[in-house]
């Protein structure tokens, strides 16, 4: 099992400035992330109601967020878009849609993103860990290490850095280091049960049972998909029922 890395690496940058009212606005429900379905009707109410206001770029890459974090990936690359069309000097939205990009397994065109936004901002740890995940999900594994190292350089409490190098060491064999990495990811974030779960496939395949059996059901504990539940279990049950 492999880390599901992080979709939300989205960026707080992009927030519109709502003047100081009382009342809920557009501007409101375009700024608030907890429900994606308001953050559009917002967003789009205020592109309607501003559609030459100098907030007009920051309102279609919020409205790609939501859309992205609905699934609507061809909405989100639509936003990203018009976004950048208004306003090129964005390297968070070049970021966001460089995720789309990678989402629709498009890796080539989401590396050129990323590229862009480290380009702009050599101190964007964000584009450097999700450039190393597309690096890795091309196999392109020293590229793909050397940019999570950058990202951990420049964000050392970066547990998500540190999973995803575990991920590419692994990938390119170097399993002491990975779990090495998995370690420092779960001590930054105990939360972060792709971890645990990593951990503990290196574990089982090296025969450490203990260890893996631990792993495997700190993975639970941390109310993973159904998907890798099963696996989870599955695995938990082969080590338990073991002689």
């Amino acid at each position: 099992m492999h880390a599901r890395i992080a979709t939300g690496l989205l960026f707080g940058v992009l927030v519109l400035v709502a003047a100081g009212r009382a009342q809920a606005t557009p501007i409101d429900d375009c700024n608030q992330s907890a429900d994606a379905d308001k953050k559009i009707e917002g967003c789009t109410l205020f592109l309607q109601q501003q559609p030459l206001g100098p907030y007009v770029a920051l309102a279609y890459g919020l409205r790609g967020e939501a859309h992205r974090t609905k699934g609507d990936l061809d909405r989100a690359l639509a936003d990203f878009n018009l976004a950048l069309e208004i306003d090129p000097r964005q390297s968070a939205i070049f970021v966001n849609r460089g995720l789309v990009h990678r989402d629709k397994g498009d890796l080539d065109q989401a590396i050129l993103d990323f590229s862009k936004a480290i380009e702009m901002n050599a101190q964007l740890s964000e584009a450097f860990v999700n450039r190393c995940v597309a690096y890795k999900d091309q196999g392109q594994t020293d590229p793909a290490i050397a940019d999570c190292s950058k990202a951990i350089a420049l964000n050392p409490n970066d547990a998500i850095a540190y999973n995803d190098r575990g991920v590419a060491y692994e990938k390119a064999g170097e399993i002491d280091l990975a779990i090495a990495d998995y370690t420092k990811a779960v001590e930054l974030n105990p939360g972060l049960g792709e971890a645990y779960a990593n951990r503990a496939v290196l574990y089982d395949n090296k025969g450490e049972n203990e260890l893996a059996i631990a792993d495997y059901r700190a993975a639970l504990a941390k109310t993973p998909t159904e998907e890798d539940r099963q696996e989870l279990e599955t695995a938990l049950k082969r080590l338990s029922d073991a002689p």
